[in-house]
């Protein structure tokens, strides 16, 4: 005889798949944590560096970042023109990210919904975690630009395992022809590991 209720399928399914994303990001806490002041000292690095920009030479950037947000935190672009001195005179934003805000998050970690490339309100409000600049030619600009908007115009979906924001970011990075770390690690821990694969 039985004795107690049986859940229901999806709410066991959450359940399995909260408990495996819990040990996952359990494992990657630690190495964010013990590299943390690094990182964010790197992050400074380019803002230093862009003081001795040419003009006429890489007047465009990409920054990749990460924030903390609604589970595990968030990862989203950043690009636009550089003044004179390096600094962005422009900004524009892009993520993916589900059309149902925080309750697409919870949906999306058992099945896919509804996203689109843009950005939200927390990517303007909330400080970076971490930052990669790569500034960029007019050349590679308008390509960061053609990739984009070739990722935006395909049918979005996002899943928190197979189609996160991190999958975004490996989008834009691969059609810039750049290398990427797994989407299946926490957002500062990805910017952190694009910059090693990444820089000289």
């Amino acid at each position: 005889m039985r004795t107690g209720i049986r859940p229901r399928p999806l709410v066991a399914a959450l359940g399995a798949a909260c408990s495996a994303l819990f040990l996952i990001a359990s494992m990657n806490t630690a190495a964010a944590g013990q590299r943390s002041k690094a990182l964010s000292a790197r992050a400074s690095v380019p803002e230093r560096a862009g003081l001795t920009h040419r003009r006429g030479d890489r007047d465009y950037y990409v920054e990749f970042r990460s924030r903390p947000g609604y589970l595990f935190g968030h990862t989203y672009l950043v690009y636009g023109r550089l003044g004179p001195r390096g600094r962005p005179v422009s900004e524009k934003y892009a993520g993916s990210y589900p059309l149902d805000g925080q309750r697409g998050l919870i949906i999306g970690a058992v099945m896919p919904v509804p996203s689109s490339v843009r950005g939200v309100e927390e990517d303007y409000k909330l400080r970076p975690s971490n930052i990669y600049r790569r500034r960029l030619s007019a050349a590679q600009y308008a390509r960061l630009k053609g990739v984009i908007r070739h990722v935006s115009a395909n049918d979005k979906h996002w899943n928190l395992l197979f189609a996160n924001c991190n999958d975004f970011a490996i989008e834009v990075a691969h059609g810039m022809g750049m290398s990427a770390p797994p989407s299946w690690v926490l957002p500062e821990v990805f910017i952190a590991g694009l910059r090693e694969l990444n820089e000289p």
